[in-house]
């Protein structure tokens, strides 16, 4: 009997948040090494979900498939359904998700819903031997993930199905990108509040600015210019704060970003939607990071040295 383990890498957005969530938009996100591991293998009468987070298991079957879009397996039935709708999925079977990326109120906020979808495609994929080909499963990953969630940009999807870092245009592009400094992440141990962070209007001088911004980074990544990096990072950084609602910059996010930012040879900024959780962090060089990492660890925040995820073909 076949069993398949698919890992799948986790997300942290460098730049271009929110602005990316409109068609056109643009964002440079990378994929990063994690535990979150789908395992899928056959089943007999009837099709199992189970995980080691806090969710009971659920049982269904394939050939009398029912769509559920709302449930603790949404985003997982979704995947399923999607899938059924490009090949038939003829067998029964046993899928785990086996994650550490948290749960709840202590997730980490490395894109876990989108690790689901898209280990479950992937894994269903491998299966059922679909041969789907990668801009098809993440076409399929993305739009599950989003008719879930009622939202976002799908840039967290192209990012762990893709693999590496890459420069993400919405609707449009994944075009792989390659980074020369030593990426980290600062966790603040604050998980997010998704309904503080929905509820802003954004200005279209914002999505210009955020978009030239991106171009710029990126330009300043292939230059291999770390200086120019880190003031067009900090220009996208300022332009959130200025844009976004009150508690988008938490005390301990500020605090963090000035610990980090005061150093030359560093480069800080919230990855994702703020509120809480992560700065991504680039090193041009690596002689003070212990330094760095004890003024952090005296603040309460965690420093983690990251690996970027494998790029997938």
């Amino acid at each position: 009997m076949s069993t398949y383990k698919i890992a799948v890498p986790a997300k942290l957005f460098i730049a271009g948040e929110y602005a990316v969530t409109r068609p056109g938009g643009l964002a440079l996100v990378t994929s990063l090494e994690s535990d979150f591991q789908v395992v899928i293998s056959e089943a007999e009468d009837k099709s199992l979900l189970e995980t080691n987070v806090a969710m009971p298991a659920h049982l269904f079957s394939v050939k009398e498939f029912k769509p559920e879009r709302s449930g603790p397996w949404n985003f997982v039935m979704t995947a399923i359904e999607y899938v059924s709708k490009e090949v038939e999925l003829s067998r029964e079977f046993h899928l785990e998700i086996k994650s550490g990326l948290g749960f709840g109120e202590n997730k980490k906020g490395y894109g876990s819903s989108a690790c689901v979808v898209v280990g479950v495609v992937n894994a269903l994929n491998l299966f059922f031997q679909l041969n789907l080909p990668l801009k098809k499963r993440f076409e399929i990953a993305a739009q599950a993930h989003y008719d879930v969630q009622g939202s976002g940009s799908r840039g967290d999807v192209a990012a762990i199905m893709y693999g590496g870092s890459i420069f993400y245009e919405n609707h449009e592009r994944v075009l792989p990108m390659s980074i020369p400094w030593q990426p980290y992440v600062v966790q603040t141990n604050q998980a997010a509040k998704t309904v503080e962070k929905l509820k802003h209007k954004l200005s279209d001088a914002f999505y210009a600015k955020s978009d030239e911004l991106v171009i710029e980074i990126s330009t300043a990544i292939d230059m291999q210019d770390f200086s120019l990096f880190k003031e067009k990072l900090l220009e996208n950084q300022l332009l959130l704060i200025e844009n976004q609602a009150k508690g988008y910059m938490t005390d301990q996010l500020a605090l963090a970003l000035n610990i980090v930012n005061s150093q030359p040879e560093f480069a800080g900024k919230i990855s994702g939607a703020g509120f809480g959780e992560n700065i991504i962090l680039f090193a041009e060089h690596e002689d003070k990071i212990a330094d760095l990492r004890d003024a952090l660890e005296a603040e309460g925040m965690k420093l983690e040295k990251i690996r970027i995820g494998k790029q997938n073909e």
